[in-house]
């Protein structure tokens, strides 16, 4: 493996099996965006939230946000929902700040906070839930400074910890089926109070190899990133890479990694005899192949 860190967690239980470099606290780029959409999809559970009707606005500041992007302009008024894939299939920071924005604003509102900091209070308010979320998940080494993934030293985790974050959020049927849609439209409003079509493709290539999620990532300091999860006969492993050495490395090693790890699940099951001994596995996995 060429990634810097690499984790295996059991995709069924949330078990750590194997990992290089788990501890090691990284920028973790665009996979940052896991944990963005399972706080937003919490909130809506949370204050019951109706997100068939919720729709957002883009402010300039999310437009004009530099790296990946959705293709949303100042003034678009979009659905939640649209915002959800905008967000996890081309990896749009815009509608990252976007969410974060609509969002923070009302978390202030249900707390009964002041609104006067504006759209800096709104990102700083829906940022604090992310990293009340990271600590009530136990991820010790992991601290959000932004809902987007751009390069910064305060915006860090482990593919440890991003492992649990992705096992968490695949528990949600919403968040499945999000993350493994290759392709999506949506209808957009804009401030000319005109229409315009928006069609994404997954920047995850792996969807079309029978994996199912999670989210792709690169950044100069973080490198390509990739959180997967594969499933065969009855067992799923998440696959998280930190800095593997190009964009298509990430694609092979989780590949590799994913079948690996399937594969030595399945024969240690079957010499123990099935799936009654399957709680046993990850303490035997860590034995065997350490």
């Amino acid at each position: 493996m060429t990634a810097s860190c690499w984790a295996i967690h059991d995709g069924n239980t949330g078990r750590l099996l194997w990992q290089k470099g788990g501890e090691e606290q990284r920028e973790m780029a665009s996979l940052t965006k896991m944990m963005t959409l399972l706080v937003c999809n919490n909130l809506i559970g949370q204050y019951d939230l109706d997100i068939s009707k919720l729709v957002f606005t883009v402010d300039l500041s999310a437009a004009s946000i530099v790296g990946t992007h959705s293709g949303l302009r100042e003034g678009d008024m979009i659905r939640v929902m649209d915002l959800f894939h905008g967000l996890m299939l081309p990896s749009g920071n815009d509608a990252a700040l976007t969410l974060a924005y609509g969002f923070g604003r009302i978390l202030l509102e249900k707390k009964n906070k002041p609104l006067q900091g504006g759209l800096a209070s709104y990102s700083a308010e829906f940022i604090k839930e992310m990293n009340k979320l990271a600590s009530s998940l136990g991820l010790k080494s992991t601290k959000f400074n932004n809902p987007h993934g751009l390069s910064n030293k305060k915006n860090m985790s482990t593919v440890n910890d991003l492992g649990r974050i992705a096992f968490t959020a695949l528990k949600h049927p919403l968040i499945q089926k999000i993350v493994s849609t290759q392709r999506y439209t949506a209808m957009v409003n804009t401030k000319d109070n005109s229409q315009r079509e928006l069609t994404w493709k997954n920047t995850n290539k792996l969807l079309e190899r029978g994996f199912s999620g999670m989210k792709t990532g690169v950044t100069p300091n973080a490198g390509p990133c990739l959180s997967s999860m594969l499933r065969r006969n009855g067992e799923s492993v998440i696959i998280t890479l930190l800095n593997s050495k190009t964009m298509d490395h990430r694609w092979g090693e989780t590949e590799e990694l994913a079948s690996w790890a399937l594969e030595n699940m399945f024969m240690v099951k079957e010499s123990l005899g099935g799936a009654s001994s399957k709680r046993r596995l990850p303490l035997l996995l860590a034995n065997i192949y350490r």
